[in-house]
């Protein structure tokens, strides 16, 4: 072949190889010295096989075969075959054949993508980094977000939660000229129960009050904590006023004993009362306002009652 193809394929930055058609070695270049840490002047007038027994493989000899006999193109990656070199290496093969001058020549081709395979592993730590922080991330907007708008105690909304969530519903109800019911809850006898108990006891009514209030509700309805021993619940889309009254038969009915002490359980009881938009207000304040009264006058009545405004 030409003198000036081997000088010119010399300075390839890849390992190139050219056989003849009985695999004898005619070219063997210093990148695939390089490669493998065999010299050109060890390779070359030597059977591919006695210098690289490793490709001595039924399947690469078949490849040869297409490649020499039918002219086919043959590519061997590093990952389905690997270390078919080099175990320091990842390398590609391609096989191809070459004609010149009546004759057929194999030229294997010895693609080194070690860095790039490096590079990619890089990457995908990279990727599974962020992907790990991306979750920690979000996991934390979250706990910022339940302590923005959620009680740390009860795990129910909080005022923030209730006017954003409040707002909105009222729109929604002077939009579509629904009703908006919202009930003020004050449980009976809250300060002797923390006096007689300690706070802990007091922390615990709270925490089961809390719980049943959300147990009892609609899915669409929202329990918050107003504040100390105070909760608001939004009633959206009522179908009729009265329809307050099955939410409400629910929480009165419902177990409310709490177990403060070893020795000691108790029986809780709650005050209710409840407005409506759009016949007791206007704004969300004129119904807290109003709902307030209804609860205050169940409180002058003796409490475990649930009653509207006017």
């Amino acid at each position: 072949m030409n003198e000036n193809l081997f000088n010119i394929l010399d300075y390839i930055n890849e390992g190139i190889v050219i056989l003849n058609d009985g695999l004898d070695i005619l070219f063997w270049n210093k990148s695939m010295e390089e490669l493998v840490g065999i010299k050109k002047s060890m390779a070359c007038n030597s059977k591919l096989f006695e210098i690289l027994p490793q490709l001595n493989k039924n399947y690469f000899k078949e490849a040869i075969d297409g490649v020499l006999g039918k002219g086919y193109k043959y590519f061997f990656s590093s990952k389905m075959h690997e270390s078919i070199i080099s175990d320091d290496f990842e390398i590609n093969l391609k096989l191809n054949k070459i004609e010149s001058q009546g004759s057929s020549y194999l030229m294997i081709e010895f693609i080194d993508i070690t860095s790039q395979c490096i590079r990619i592993e890089q990457l995908k730590e990279y990727a599974n980094e962020l992907y790990f922080l991306n979750t920690e991330l979000k996991n934390r907007e979250k706990e910022i977000e339940r302590l923005a708008y959620y009680d740390k105690l009860t795990n129910v909304g909080n005022r923030t939660l209730f006017y954003t969530l409040a707002e909105k519903l009222l729109a929604s109800a002077k939009r579509n000229n629904t009703i908006l019911g919202l009930m003020f809850i004050d449980i009976d006898r809250f300060k002797s129960i923390n006096d007689k108990y300690g706070h802990m006891a007091g922390d615990k009514v709270l925490v089961k009050i809390a719980n049943t209030l959300t147990k009892c509700v609609r899915e669409t309805d929202t329990v918050v904590r107003h504040g100390g021993d105070e909760f608001l619940i939004l009633l959206p889309d009522l179908k009729e006023y009265y329809n307050y009254k099955l939410i409400a038969n629910r929480i009165l009915g419902a177990d409310k004993k709490v177990k403060v002490t070893e020795d000691a359980e108790i029986d809780i009881s709650l005050s209710i009362g409840i407005s409506f938009y759009p016949k007791d207000g206007d704004t969300v304040d004129e119904l807290i306002l109003n709902a307030d009264e209804a609860m205050y006058n169940v409180k002058r009545m003796g409490g475990d009652k649930c009653i509207k405004y006017n």
